[in-house]
């Protein structure tokens, strides 16, 4: 394909999966999100113009322990979910999670979802872990679920609106998914540091330390290659046993276990306990 032709056919992709039809909502809806000046009333009144199960979605991630419920208490509005959450991740949230339901049917997407969600959970607590300010922590958070975000809809168009294209080969995909991530970014107002991310594709450095862009490679890349182990699964190893007395709801693998639980993707996490292994301890018995 020329160039004309590739700009023509990434047009044609988001014109057909960034509208109402395909996502359930108008993205139109979203720029309430952008007004800094929303009262309570305008913001709460967004989960009308969005499907109960995005809704659903959203408000079990706000309360879940990876987002400090246990500190700061549950939510019940939409107002409070956003004031959790932010605007811009809470909007992320929306866009993906409307993907994630139109790929359930299909494993190849699903599994694209489940890396970026992973990439963005344990990215978000590497950077906490290795000292980042919140608001980047968060940037790392934002970056990772956003990393795969083209391929899906890319996936997602080509199954349910073109599934004779040639064209849209596993080539394409790899070249052009972060253009097409791209233009979602600039048509819902999406910070612009999220261009710089899902276009990096190593560990970024400056000066002595490591760059949010560099944080949240590093998380991609540990997700894929879990993934790529493990047979589609992100693999933790918890070494503390269960101990009497200690809340189980504040440990870090039940809290990551929590966050892919709160979006259907429980069956994507496996937690190595205690003494558990993936294959059978080799025991060397002699010949009788």
């Amino acid at each position: 394909m020329d160039k004309d032709e590739i700009v023509s056919l990434l047009d044609s992709i988001e014109e057909k999966m960034i509208d109402k039809v395909t996502l359930g909502f108008s993205p139109e809806v979203l720029g309430i999100l952008d007004n800094v000046e929303a009262s309570n009333q305008e913001i709460e009144m967004l989960k009308t113009r969005i499907g109960n199960e995005i809704l659903m979605r959203v408000f079990n991630i706000a309360n879940s322990a990876y987002y400090g419920s246990l500190r700061k208490g549950s939510i019940y509005t939409f107002y409070e979910v956003v004031t959790r959450l932010g605007m811009n991740h809470t909007k992320a949230l929306i866009i993906i999670l409307a993907l994630q339901i139109l790929a359930r049917d299909d494993k190849e997407i699903e599994v694209i979802f489940a890396r970026s969600f992973a990439s963005s959970v344990l990215g978000k607590i590497l950077a906490q872990q290795f000292g980042m300010r919140e608001d980047n922590a968060k940037r790392v958070e934002l970056g990772g679920l956003f990393s795969e975000i083209g391929k899906m809809i890319i996936l997602l168009y080509k199954k349910l609106h073109a599934p004779d294209d040639e064209r849209i080969d596993e080539d394409f995909v790899k070249k052009y998914h972060p253009y097409l991530a791209e233009r979602i970014i600039e048509k819902f107002a999406l910070p612009d540091y999220l261009k710089q991310m899902i276009f990096s594709e190593s560990i970024v450095v400056e000066e002595n330390y490591i760059t949010v862009s560099g944080m949240t490679q590093i998380a991609i890349n540990f997700v894929e290659a879990s993934f790529h182990k493990f047979h589609n699964h992100l693999v933790i190893e918890a070494l503390l046993p269960p101990v009497t007395g200690r809340d189980e709801a504040m440990v870090l693998e039940t809290i990551i276990e929590g966050q892919f639980n709160a979006v259907g993707l429980g069956k994507y996490l496996r937690i190595i306990r205690k003494r558990e292994r993936l294959l059978p301890k080799y025991e060397n018995k002699k010949k009788k």
